[in-house]
């Protein structure tokens, strides 16, 4: 009557760009995970039954935690250091270092003080023992890192690297988690500043359980004070209005792009690498902005020693995101290969500035010493991408041949013999 009541008008907490970039952002997580494993598992839930400790001071029940949250996000804990503080400031370190499978009767967490560092390191106040869902955000957190970083699907200079990190927390089922312990005080928790705020993390949530079909009523139920709201009014405006990029026919158009991407990486390990080309140009073909599927094309190429076809796709992936390091790094080798020495060493350099992590990078930078006869430093970086890495291409053949260089027979022959055992594909020029 008289238009007082008028039909309900719906709205997100979150701002049009906010929104666009969490939808833009769960589409390429979708695109690199898959959306099977999120259908799985949308959301773990913080009950008894998914955490069953009642002390996590307690070596072994922080063992049991921790591996289990590793399984979550498909992480294997033996590559991780977990490095406790005692005082921010100081950064008093207790380091637990994993030994040997986590089933074997040697696998626990051993107290020690050391220097070592392995892959990865996740570093953690022991004041948040004290905190299940703040230590179990925290966690998750930095196992979404380990995703991101160590899977290279992202370089830790990249400006959104914290909020991604905090959506990938909510995509691989630690939504309930990153929402409750948003505003949570402790004088150890770092600042939020730079990751997700409230409504952001209510959207993603939302976002979620929305594609998922997952019961809002189960998210609500678990969620304190911090987004409840937040979440009521986000899932009422999708589920009312479906206004959001990720349609059934978008989602179906994303899966097909995850499966095809799929079978790059299968061709790549049975080096059917005509087939990863192929796979690469369709993923191009349907969006001419894939830098991962341009990447992925030149990398084939340069296996194929197509040098210059190669550089070609690497550079033009580095247009479309400048801020990576793997296509810089990639086009660098493809140019030490052709002997263009200063502009490749100009693209490695700047691939480790970006990351100084990569082995592959690090082996690269070897094989520019090694061309240019300084064999010292080349056998410094192999010896370095090998303790990295030492499943890192060619570096047993690489080893090898510079050994032979400063004389070094016995050992060349044997790094030579290994290279010959794993069957290393060798895509280089360099004798």
């Amino acid at each position: 009557m008289f238009g007082l009541f008028g039909k309900k008008k719906y709205s997100p907490t979150v701002t049009p760009e906010d929104k666009d970039w969490i939808e833009q952002n769960i589409c390429w997580f979708i695109e690199v995970f898959g959306l099977d494993n999120l259908k799985v598992q949308p959301i773990i839930l913080p009950t008894v039954e998914n955490f069953p400790y009642n002390d996590l001071n307690d070596t072994n029940q922080f063992q049991k935690l921790f591996e289990r949250l590793c399984r979550y996000c498909d992480v294997n804990p033996n590559e991780i250091v977990v490095k406790f503080f005692d005082d921010f400031k100081s950064k008093q370190w207790t380091t637990w270092i994993p030994h040997g499978e986590f089933c074997d009767a040697a696998g626990i967490y051993n107290q020690v003080y050391t220097t070592d560092e392995k892959r990865f390191n996740i570093q953690l106040a022991k004041s948040n023992l004290n905190h299940p869902q703040l230590l179990v955000s925290v966690i998750s957190h930095e196992l979404a890192h380990v995703k991101l970083l160590g899977g290279n699907y992202m370089n830790s200079k990249d400006p959104d690297m914290e909020p991604l990190t905090d959506l990938a927390s909510i995509f691989f089922g630690f939504g309930i988690f990153v929402a409750n312990s948003s505003q949570i005080k402790d004088i150890y928790w770092i600042t939020r500043t730079g990751y997700l705020p409230q409504q952001m993390i209510s959207y993603a949530n939302a976002l979620i359980c929305y594609i998922t079909g997952y019961d809002s009523k189960i998210y609500i139920a678990e969620l304190n004070g911090n987004t409840k709201d937040l979440f009521k009014q986000d899932y009422e405006f999708l589920s009312n209005t479906n206004n959001t990029l990720l349609t059934k026919d978008k989602l179906t158009e994303i899966e097909r792009t995850y499966k095809i991407s799929d079978q790059i990486i299968k061709g790549f390990e049975i080096r059917n690498l005509d087939g990863v080309i192929a796979a690469c140009k369709e993923l191009i073909r349907d969006n001419p902005q894939n830098n991962a599927a341009m990447n992925s094309y030149g990398y084939a190429l340069l296996q194929q020693k197509n040098y210059h076809e190669a550089i070609e796709q690497f550079t033009r992936a580095i247009d479309i995101n400048p801020y990576l390091d793997i296509p810089y790094s990639n086009r660098g080798y493809c140019k030490l290969q052709l002997g263009e020495l200063e502009d490749a060493f100009t693209d490695i350099h700047s691939a480790l500035e970006m990351n100084s992590e990569n082995s592959y990078t690090i082996r690269n930078m070897g094989a520019y010493y090694l061309r240019t006869n300084e064999f010292e430093k080349a056998l410094e970086h192999f010896e370095q991408a090998q303790k990295m890495d030492p499943q890192t291409e060619l570096i047993n053949f690489y080893l090898g041949i510079t050994h032979s260089k400063i004389e070094n027979t016995e050992t060349s022959t044997g790094y030579l013999e290994k290279s010959a055992l794993l069957n290393e594909h060798n895509d280089s020029t360099i004798k």
